[in-house]
C-alpha cells in the first residue's frame, strides 16, 4: 500500500481546505502545494501522505487532533522537514501575521 493511502484517515489537505492549500505544480508522481493561513484562520480536519515542508515565514500554529489534544508549534522561516504520513489533524494560525509554507507530496 502506498504512503498516500496509509495517511488518508481524513481527506487530503487540498480537498479539505482548498482556500488554504493550493496546488501550484504537479506531474504524475508529485504535487507542490502553496499553503497560507491568515491570522486566526483554521483549516478543516485533514491528513497528509509522506511529505516535505519548507516554511517561508515565521509561524505560530496550533495543531488539533481528533481526540481533543492540541499542541503548538513555532516553525521559523527557513525551517525544512521531511515527514512520515500524518493522520487526521487540523491547523490554526494563532499568530499575528500570515503563515506561509510550501509542501511537496507524492501522489
Amino acid at each position: 500500500m502506498s504512503t498516500a493511502a496509509v495517511a488518508q484517515t481524513a481527506p487530503p489537505s487540498i480537498t479539505a481546505s482548498p482556500e488554504i492549500y493550493k496546488v501550484i505544480a504537479e506531474n504524475a508522481k508529485y504535487r507542490v502545494i502553496s499553503v497560507t493561513w491568515a491570522p486566526g484562520q483554521k483549516d478543516a480536519m485533514h491528513s497528509h501522505p509522506d511529505s516535505a515542508v519548507y516554511v517561508l515565514t515565521d509561524c505560530a500554529l496550533r495543531y488539533d487532533l481528533p481526540n481533543g489534544a492540541t499542541r503548538d508549534g513555532f516553525p521559523p522561516a527557513g525551517f525544512a522537514v521531511v515527514q512520515a504520513p500524518i493522520e487526521a489533524h487540523s491547523v490554526e494560525n494563532v499568530g499575528k501575521s500570515d503563515c506561509k509554507l510550501i509542501m511537496f507530496e507524492p501522489k
